[in-house]
Protein backbone atom coordinates (compact mmCIF):
# COMPACT_ATOMS: atom_id res chain seq x y z
CA UNK A 1 0.00 0.00 0.00
CA UNK A 2 2.91 2.16 -0.02
CA UNK A 3 2.82 2.44 -3.79
CA UNK A 4 0.61 5.12 -5.24
CA UNK A 5 0.03 3.65 -8.70
CA UNK A 6 -1.76 -0.14 -7.08
CA UNK A 7 -5.02 -0.41 -7.34
CA UNK A 8 -7.01 -3.47 -5.70
CA UNK A 9 -9.70 -4.81 -8.12
CA UNK A 10 -13.17 -5.99 -6.30
CA UNK A 11 -13.99 -9.99 -6.06
CA UNK A 12 -16.68 -9.14 -9.00
CA UNK A 13 -14.09 -7.54 -10.98
CA UNK A 14 -16.20 -4.36 -11.85
CA UNK A 15 -14.67 -1.61 -9.71
CA UNK A 16 -10.96 -0.65 -8.39
CA UNK A 17 -9.57 1.21 -5.95
CA UNK A 18 -6.74 2.52 -4.34
CA UNK A 19 -4.86 -0.09 -2.43
CA UNK A 20 -5.49 0.71 1.79
CA UNK A 21 -3.96 -1.29 4.60
CA UNK A 22 -6.78 0.32 6.58
CA UNK A 23 -9.92 -1.10 4.06
CA UNK A 24 -8.21 -4.96 4.37
CA UNK A 25 -8.03 -4.26 8.12
CA UNK A 26 -11.51 -3.84 7.86
CA UNK A 27 -12.76 -6.59 5.23
CA UNK A 28 -10.61 -9.23 6.95
CA UNK A 29 -11.82 -8.54 10.11
CA UNK A 30 -15.63 -8.34 9.31
CA UNK A 31 -15.02 -12.06 7.20
CA UNK A 32 -13.18 -13.32 10.53
CA UNK A 33 -16.48 -12.29 12.67
CA UNK A 34 -18.60 -14.04 10.33
CA UNK A 35 -16.61 -16.96 9.87
CA UNK A 36 -16.48 -17.17 13.55
CA UNK A 37 -20.01 -17.47 13.37
CA UNK A 38 -20.64 -19.52 11.02
CA UNK A 39 -18.07 -21.74 13.39
CA UNK A 40 -19.96 -21.14 16.21
CA UNK A 41 -23.24 -21.43 15.42
CA UNK A 42 -22.44 -25.50 13.80
CA UNK A 43 -20.21 -26.04 16.98
CA UNK A 44 -23.38 -25.05 19.06
CA UNK A 45 -25.70 -27.25 17.24
CA UNK A 46 -23.34 -30.88 17.87
CA UNK A 47 -22.23 -29.23 21.60
CA UNK A 48 -18.79 -28.90 20.77
CA UNK A 49 -16.54 -26.48 22.30
CA UNK A 50 -14.86 -23.65 19.90
CA UNK A 51 -12.92 -20.87 20.03
CA UNK A 52 -11.10 -18.43 17.58
CA UNK A 53 -7.90 -16.02 17.22
CA UNK A 54 -6.52 -14.51 14.45
CA UNK A 55 -2.96 -14.82 13.82
CA UNK A 56 -0.28 -12.81 11.05
CA UNK A 57 1.74 -16.03 9.83
CA UNK A 58 2.43 -18.12 6.83
CA UNK A 59 -0.67 -20.25 6.37
CA UNK A 60 1.27 -23.85 6.96
CA UNK A 61 3.19 -22.43 9.46
CA UNK A 62 0.04 -21.07 11.35
CA UNK A 63 -1.65 -24.39 11.27
CA UNK A 64 1.57 -26.85 12.15
CA UNK A 65 1.56 -24.19 15.38
CA UNK A 66 -1.87 -24.41 16.30
CA UNK A 67 -1.83 -28.22 16.04
CA UNK A 68 1.19 -28.75 17.85
CA UNK A 69 -0.50 -26.65 20.36
CA UNK A 70 -3.95 -28.13 20.59
CA UNK A 71 -3.01 -32.42 21.67
CA UNK A 72 -2.45 -35.31 19.44
CA UNK A 73 -6.13 -35.22 18.26
CA UNK A 74 -5.77 -32.40 15.52
CA UNK A 75 -7.88 -32.50 12.34
CA UNK A 76 -7.33 -29.68 9.57
CA UNK A 77 -10.35 -28.89 7.80
CA UNK A 78 -10.80 -27.49 4.20
CA UNK A 79 -12.75 -24.10 3.74
CA UNK A 80 -13.39 -24.43 0.10
CA UNK A 81 -13.85 -27.45 -2.19
CA UNK A 82 -10.60 -29.10 -3.83
CA UNK A 83 -10.14 -28.91 -7.76
CA UNK A 84 -8.59 -31.80 -9.74
CA UNK A 85 -5.09 -30.04 -9.55
CA UNK A 86 -5.26 -29.38 -5.86
CA UNK A 87 -3.35 -33.11 -4.57
CA UNK A 88 -0.05 -31.29 -4.60
CA UNK A 89 -1.13 -28.95 -2.13
CA UNK A 90 -2.83 -31.02 0.23
CA UNK A 91 0.13 -33.03 0.66
CA UNK A 92 2.01 -30.26 1.38
CA UNK A 93 -0.56 -29.83 4.42
CA UNK A 94 -0.40 -33.05 5.51
CA UNK A 95 3.63 -33.13 5.30
CA UNK A 96 4.35 -29.32 6.60
CA UNK A 97 2.12 -29.90 9.71
CA UNK A 98 3.31 -32.89 11.61
CA UNK A 99 0.55 -32.65 14.61
CA UNK A 100 -2.35 -32.91 12.65
CA UNK A 101 -4.14 -36.54 12.54
CA UNK A 102 -5.56 -35.40 9.61
CA UNK A 103 -7.08 -33.57 6.75
CA UNK A 104 -10.86 -33.08 5.77
CA UNK A 105 -12.17 -31.80 2.49
CA UNK A 106 -14.77 -32.12 0.12
CA UNK A 107 -15.03 -32.24 -3.52
CA UNK A 108 -17.20 -30.34 -5.89
CA UNK A 109 -19.80 -32.85 -6.11
CA UNK A 110 -20.45 -33.11 -2.35
CA UNK A 111 -23.86 -33.93 -1.79
CA UNK A 112 -23.99 -36.29 1.36
CA UNK A 113 -22.89 -36.52 5.04
CA UNK A 114 -25.29 -39.85 6.19
CA UNK A 115 -24.54 -43.25 5.90
CA UNK A 116 -21.63 -45.57 6.34
CA UNK A 117 -18.12 -44.56 6.83
CA UNK A 118 -15.62 -45.94 3.72
CA UNK A 119 -12.56 -46.87 4.85
CA UNK A 120 -9.93 -46.91 1.33
CA UNK A 121 -7.34 -49.30 2.87
CA UNK A 122 -4.28 -50.06 0.44
CA UNK A 123 -1.88 -51.62 2.69
CA UNK A 124 -1.57 -53.61 5.88
CA UNK A 125 0.64 -50.77 7.56
CA UNK A 126 -2.04 -48.45 7.53
CA UNK A 127 -5.21 -50.75 8.33
CA UNK A 128 -5.42 -50.87 12.09
CA UNK A 129 -4.74 -47.47 12.33
CA UNK A 130 -7.45 -46.14 9.63
CA UNK A 131 -10.28 -48.68 11.09
CA UNK A 132 -9.96 -47.31 14.34
CA UNK A 133 -9.79 -43.52 13.36
CA UNK A 134 -12.90 -44.54 11.59
CA UNK A 135 -14.11 -46.19 14.98
CA UNK A 136 -14.07 -43.47 16.81
CA UNK A 137 -15.65 -40.75 13.99
CA UNK A 138 -18.44 -43.26 14.13
CA UNK A 139 -18.90 -43.18 18.12
CA UNK A 140 -18.31 -39.04 17.75
CA UNK A 141 -21.03 -39.02 14.59
CA UNK A 142 -24.37 -38.99 16.95
CA UNK A 143 -25.93 -41.61 15.16
CA UNK A 144 -26.68 -45.13 17.15
CA UNK A 145 -25.35 -47.25 14.57
CA UNK A 146 -22.82 -46.12 11.85
CA UNK A 147 -21.80 -48.82 9.68
CA UNK A 148 -17.92 -49.10 9.13
CA UNK A 149 -17.12 -50.89 5.60
CA UNK A 150 -13.43 -51.56 4.92
CA UNK A 151 -13.19 -51.28 1.28
CA UNK A 152 -9.76 -52.84 -0.29
CA UNK A 153 -8.54 -51.18 -2.54
CA UNK A 154 -5.31 -52.46 -5.55
CA UNK A 155 -4.29 -52.77 -8.62
CA UNK A 156 -5.17 -56.72 -9.19
CA UNK A 157 -6.99 -59.64 -7.75
CA UNK A 158 -3.95 -61.13 -6.66
CA UNK A 159 -3.33 -57.94 -3.97
CA UNK A 160 -6.93 -57.51 -2.80
CA UNK A 161 -6.95 -61.00 -1.95
CA UNK A 162 -3.52 -60.69 0.30
CA UNK A 163 -5.42 -58.07 2.14
CA UNK A 164 -8.27 -59.39 2.86
CA UNK A 165 -6.85 -62.17 3.98
CA UNK A 166 -4.56 -59.97 6.53
CA UNK A 167 -8.20 -57.94 7.46
CA UNK A 168 -9.12 -60.90 8.93
CA UNK A 169 -6.20 -62.13 10.79
CA UNK A 170 -5.90 -58.24 12.16
CA UNK A 171 -9.22 -57.67 13.30
CA UNK A 172 -9.88 -61.40 14.14
CA UNK A 173 -9.57 -60.77 18.65
CA UNK A 174 -11.58 -57.38 18.24
CA UNK A 175 -14.94 -56.02 16.08
CA UNK A 176 -14.83 -56.48 12.72
CA UNK A 177 -15.67 -54.46 10.25
CA UNK A 178 -17.49 -55.41 6.92
CA UNK A 179 -15.31 -55.91 4.43
CA UNK A 180 -15.72 -55.50 1.28
CA UNK A 181 -13.15 -56.25 -1.66
CA UNK A 182 -13.29 -53.96 -4.51
CA UNK A 183 -12.80 -54.04 -8.23
CA UNK A 184 -9.36 -54.39 -9.51
CA UNK A 185 -8.37 -50.71 -10.12
CA UNK A 186 -5.30 -51.37 -13.09
CA UNK A 187 -3.96 -48.11 -12.18
CA UNK A 188 -6.79 -46.48 -12.68
CA UNK A 189 -8.07 -43.75 -9.74
CA UNK A 190 -11.49 -43.73 -11.61
CA UNK A 191 -12.23 -46.88 -10.72
CA UNK A 192 -11.72 -47.00 -7.27
CA UNK A 193 -13.68 -43.54 -6.71
CA UNK A 194 -16.53 -45.19 -8.64
CA UNK A 195 -16.52 -47.96 -6.14
CA UNK A 196 -16.43 -45.91 -3.10
CA UNK A 197 -19.38 -43.71 -5.07
CA UNK A 198 -21.56 -47.18 -4.88
CA UNK A 199 -21.18 -47.34 -1.06
CA UNK A 200 -23.27 -44.60 -0.72
CA UNK A 201 -20.57 -43.75 1.99
CA UNK A 202 -21.30 -40.47 4.42
CA UNK A 203 -17.85 -40.21 5.00
CA UNK A 204 -14.87 -41.67 3.24
CA UNK A 205 -11.25 -42.60 4.70
CA UNK A 206 -8.28 -42.50 2.42
CA UNK A 207 -4.29 -42.59 2.34
CA UNK A 208 -2.82 -39.59 0.56
CA UNK A 209 -1.16 -40.80 -2.56
CA UNK A 210 -2.40 -44.08 -3.08
CA UNK A 211 -4.69 -45.36 -6.19
CA UNK A 212 -7.56 -43.59 -3.89
CA UNK A 213 -6.01 -39.87 -3.48
CA UNK A 214 -3.28 -39.40 -6.36
CA UNK A 215 -0.46 -37.17 -5.12
CA UNK A 216 -1.22 -35.26 -8.53
CA UNK A 217 -4.12 -35.21 -10.20
CA UNK A 218 -7.49 -35.49 -8.14
CA UNK A 219 -9.90 -35.77 -11.44
CA UNK A 220 -11.51 -38.90 -11.05
CA UNK A 221 -11.98 -38.17 -6.82
CA UNK A 222 -13.05 -34.71 -7.88
CA UNK A 223 -15.51 -36.19 -10.50
CA UNK A 224 -16.73 -39.29 -7.75
CA UNK A 225 -16.40 -38.23 -4.44
CA UNK A 226 -20.26 -37.44 -2.78
CA UNK A 227 -19.36 -36.90 0.64
CA UNK A 228 -16.52 -35.33 3.15
CA UNK A 229 -13.07 -37.53 2.77
CA UNK A 230 -10.51 -37.83 5.76
CA UNK A 231 -7.42 -37.44 4.19
CA UNK A 232 -4.40 -39.31 6.42
CA UNK A 233 -0.32 -39.48 5.38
Amino acid sequence: SGHSFVREISLTGRSARELSSDSMEREFQALFHAMRTRVEAVAKRFEARAFATRVRDDPLEALARACALSGPWNVVVMGETFRPRDGRALGNILNSVKDATGLITVGPRARRSSGPIVVAIEDTEHMVGMIRTAERLAGQSGAEQTAIIALLVGDDAEHIRWLEEQARLLFANGPLPQIKPGPPAHGEPAAVSEAIRREGGGFVIARYGGLTVPADDLSALAAGLESPLFLVR
